[in-house]
């Protein structure tokens, strides 16, 4: 018999998930406490973190942010003293129930401004982009929430899969994305894929016709490119500059534009809110479509994130797609589009016709991940991992490869862009490393047209800081 979620359960995880969306900044002069009462006002007041829920002990906020309870403590005790929240003796503390209509509403007006081992596959290699870290994906948690779902499943289990993706699925998605990335879709909006390549085939069948021009960025991911092109469109790479895409610099003629505004791949940059609101303007004056790829957004180690374009979208013209293939596991191969509410109908007839593309065998496994608060955890834990990995890599680059390689922190993402200081080709470079046995792509195999910029592509999300150092000192080697 299927087990119904309580209201109570849901607030009390999502309130604990909500801390994935936290960010504190050390060096504001904003103290901490005065920041973290910020972050907490801004989830209760778009009711991410809902009336009446229960706040997490001041531990779990101490050991989850990395600051003292003494902090937190601060900034409960202002949350308090405002009518945010309330004490309750020998329960804990709880949002008010009670906030006043007109504060929501004005509130939801306004934009977000911060937002055991597994054996390592033969063929990921140093420094493989977007490879995740696998060794410390929490499968025991995973194993036992398959063989629950699976041990008595229930009817709905049995019988045709939904072409659209198992519901409790797409409300997890939806509860994620509303209190990760500030998104108010409902979980009708959300369809589950097999990933990106899907996704955009899905775009194709049911938005565009053939012969259509699509701008995407350039440089850019090369799947898009592809698989628009196999698909029959017409793709216009727009170069990008230190902020992104100017669509001011695209063809009038553009049925939709592909853009990565988190953090542009494989370059890195965010695309500023100028950009986005003149984006979306040229959206609603040419009746097109954004599509959003919101890459690697969840590994955002520094500053204040902007909002998912699709969190500032009041004209629905913003279409969303995601992937859980760099946040878990490669193999998962499930994705998700959000659309836009005017296009729920015609995306449900394609995919009816169509069918389902993706297993239904792990959809209430991952379903139960995300409800249960895995994944929000998992997220946070990689996100302190590959902190650290990063500075190993850059550590690793000064140590060994001086007058060689080059490159500058990131705030976000799972690979940093390394220059050649020795002037040789990155292609040639690339070789060179794949020769002492090194994934490093060139830079320049992401443009379409001419490069503008030539580099190596260093992942470090999915290897250890001694796998990171014996092979920047390997390819420091191959490139001298």
């Amino acid at each position: 018999m299927k087990r119904a979620t309580s209201r109570r359960e849901r607030q009390t995880t999502f309130g604990e998930a909500a801390l994935a969306s936290i960010s504190l900044d050390r060096a504001d002069r904003e103290p901490l406490h005065r920041q973290l009462a910020a972050e907490l006002k801004r989830l209760i007041l778009a009711q991410t973190i809902a009336p009446g829920a229960r706040l997490p002990s001041s531990r779990i906020y101490a050991e989850e942010l990395g600051v003292s309870r003494a902090t937190v403590v601060a900034a409960i005790d202002e949350l308090v003293a405002e009518g945010y929240a309330e004490g309750r003796h020998g329960s804990g503390v709880f949002v008010a129930p009670d906030l006043p209509d007109h504060v929501l509403r004005a509130a939801q007006q306004l934009a977000p401004v911060r937002e055991t081992a597994l054996p390592r596959p033969d063929d990921v290699r140093p420094f493989q982009p977007a490879a995740p870290e696998l060794a410390l994906f929490p499968h025991e948690i995973w194993a036992k929430l398959m063989l629950k779902t699976w041990r008595n499943p229930i009817r709905e289990l049995l019988a045709s899969p939904d072409p659209l993706g198992w519901a409790p699925l797409r409300l997890a998605i939806a509860d994620h994305l509303r209190a990760f990335r500030g998104m108010r879709c409902a979980p009708e909006q959300v369809v589950i894929t097999s990933g990106a390549g899907e996704a955009l085939e899905l775009l194709g069948q049911s938005i565009l016709a053939r012969g259509d021009k699509i701008i995407i960025e350039e440089p850019g991911y090369v799947l898009i490119r592809r698989t628009f092109t196999e698909l029959g469109f017409r793709t216009a790479p727009i170069p990008v500059d230190a902020d992104g895409l100017d669509i001011a610099r695209g063809p009038k003629d553009a049925r939709a534009a592909v853009v990565t505004p988190a953090r542009h791949y494989p370059l890195g940059m965010t695309m500023p809110l100028s950009r986005r609101l003149a984006l979306l303007d040229w959206a609603r004056q040419h009746k097109t479509w954004i599509i959003e790829d919101d890459y690697d957004s969840e590994y955002r180690y520094h500053g204040k994130p902007l909002p998912a374009l699709m969190g500032v979208d009041d004209s629905g013209v913003v279409i969303s797609l995601g992937s859980f293939s760099k946040t878990m596991l490669p193999g998962l191969r499930i994705g998700y589009l959000v659309v836009p509410p005017t296009l729920i109908n015609d995306m449900s007839a394609v995919m009816r016709e169509r069918g389902a593309r993706v297993s239904l065998f792990l959809q209430p496994v991952l379903a139960d991940f995300m409800r249960l608060g895995h994944y929000a955890i998992h997220i946070r834990r990689m996100r302190r991992l590959y902190t650290k990995r990063q500075t190993a890599l850059r550590e690793a680059v000064q140590r060994y490869a001086q007058g060689v390689l080059a490159t500058t922190p990131e705030p976000a993402g799972m690979h940093l862009i390394c220059t050649l200081e020795n002037g040789m080709d990155d292609r040639e470079a690339s070789r060179r490393a794949a020769a002492v046995g090194l994934l490093a792509p060139a830079l320049s195999d992401y443009f379409a047209g001419k490069p503008f910029r030539h580099g190596l592509v260093l992942g470090y999300a999915g290897f250890d800081e001694a796998v990171i150092d014996a092979s920047i000192r390997k390819l420091a080697d191959a490139l001298r």
